[in-house]
């Protein structure tokens, strides 16, 4: 997520997966037999009673060219502060190969669960300063 581990209430948070294309294979009935696995949908449990489902993993802000704490498809703003355990499952849709034929769909979905990360999510007060206060403690709002 970003930033790492924290947010700020009322700003955006950016949260990211990872989910990839996985082909299982080995053997059946003496024949090789492989199923693939193929990330189709992320869900975001928020930890605040709110969660959101995307059909992809999410971006940087970098890799999406926008400046921090604005929104993203994968994004999410806390209302309150506290200390909230975010989940992700990822659904994947499946296919298998056997004997060296091709692919064949299976119906419906296959879902895993990533590790829950703890975000730590606090007010922020802001203050109008006239220099930063490293360079001139006695300016201002320092």
């Amino acid at each position: 997520m970003e930033p790492d581990g924290w947010a700020v209430t009322g700003l955006d948070a950016n949260f990211l997966g990872d989910g990839q294309a996985r082909v299982v294979a080995g053997q059946l009935l003496g024949q090789p037999a492989s199923v693939r696995f193929e990330p189709v949908g992320w869900t975001w449990d928020y930890g605040d009673g709110s969660s959101r489902t995307s059909a992809s993993p999410g971006s940087t802000w970098q890799q999406l060219g926008l400046d921090e704490f604005e929104p993203t498809p994968t994004s999410h703003v806390f209302d309150e502060p506290g200390t909230h355990t975010v989940t992700l499952t990822v659904s994947y849709s499946a296919a298998y190969s056997f004997g060296g034929g091709g692919w064949v769909a299976v119906s419906g979905a296959v879902t895993a669960a990533a590790d829950p990360i703890t975000v730590v999510v606090g007010n922020a007060d802001t203050v109008l300063v006239e220099h930063p206060c490293t360079v001139d403690a006695a300016a201002p709002g320092c």
